[in-house]
């Protein structure tokens, strides 16, 4: 679904809050104009004039209406950019853009959420739905990862998703705080059952995927149904700069959301 037309729309940020010492959360508000609509799991290109625009997965709802939130990674020139401004400064917005997640194929199943570090920002777009609609699944479980705990997401909405998910945390290094799991997240594989017909969502850094698919992938797991994201690769949004090229795929075209089957045999994918 492209509702664009490649000039960026206004929009005000509402709401700032630190996520984590380097991330921050953003809502936005577009300052006039059609209402904005989207699928979870799209992405939109997130600008501002003189800096550049980057790509930025949006993590709230198309329920939650009036606004939607992006989480960004002060990691690069534009995005340090972005996350200095303060409420009441205006950035653009292009899009959306991608493919989503399939909700059609996925509702009424068993779902799991696997997110390693930042990877939970875009899948909090499909947690914040089934919020809204718990019965759009048969079950849920959210499976996240991070450094340690201060890189935990947003920390403060477990217990809310505690009332209708299945929540599983772990860390590579705790601290003086942390009694729960540590070390990455395929430690929390044994401590959950995903039963026969389940989907498996998969976003975080290449190295988790493949101890996914070799445990579940064609076993527990149709290929089908275990789906990966793969924006951390996303550069231009539109297929131009050729950066997230994978074989004769564009993840920022063709995805970023991919089913296993879809990349089998990509080994780019994995990279």
């Amino acid at each position: 679904m492209r509702t664009h037309n490649w000039i960026p729309r206004k929009a005000k940020i509402a709401e700032r809050r630190s996520l984590t010492e380097n991330i921050v959360g953003l809502r936005l508000k577009f300052t006039a104009g059609r209402p904005f609509s989207f699928h979870p799991g799209q992405f939109v290109m997130l600008s501002v004039l003189g800096f550049g625009e980057i790509p930025i997965g949006i993590t709230t709802s198309p329920a939650e209406k009036g606004f939607f939130e992006v989480a960004v990674s002060s990691i690069g020139m534009v995005s340090q950019k972005i996350c200095s401004l303060s409420v009441g400064d205006e950035v653009g917005v292009n899009g959306p853009f991608g493919n989503g997640f399939p909700l059609s194929k996925i509702k009424g199943k068993d779902v799991v959420l696997l997110a390693g570090g930042f990877g939970l920002a875009p899948l909090r777009s499909l947690i914040h739905l089934v919020q809204k609609d718990k019965k759009m699944f048969k079950s849920l479980k959210i499976l996240s990862g991070a450094r340690n705990p201060k890189f935990l997401l947003y920390r403060d909405e477990y217990k809310d998703w505690e009332k209708f998910a299945e929540v599983y945390l772990t860390v590579d290094e705790g601290d003086s705080t942390w009694k729960g799991c540590v070390g990455n997240i395929t430690k929390l594989f044994d401590r959950i059952n995903v039963d026969a017909g389940s989907v498996i969502i998969v976003c975080g850094p290449p190295p988790m995927f493949k101890p996914i698919i070799n445990r579940y992938a064609g076993k527990r797991v149709a290929e089908s149904d275990l789906l990966l994201l793969l924006e951390r690769r996303m550069k231009c949004g539109i297929g131009k700069c050729q950066h997230c090229t994978c074989g004769k795929l564009y993840v920022c075209l063709d995805g970023p959301v991919f089913s296993y089957d879809q990349l089998k045999y990509n080994d780019e994918a994995f990279r």
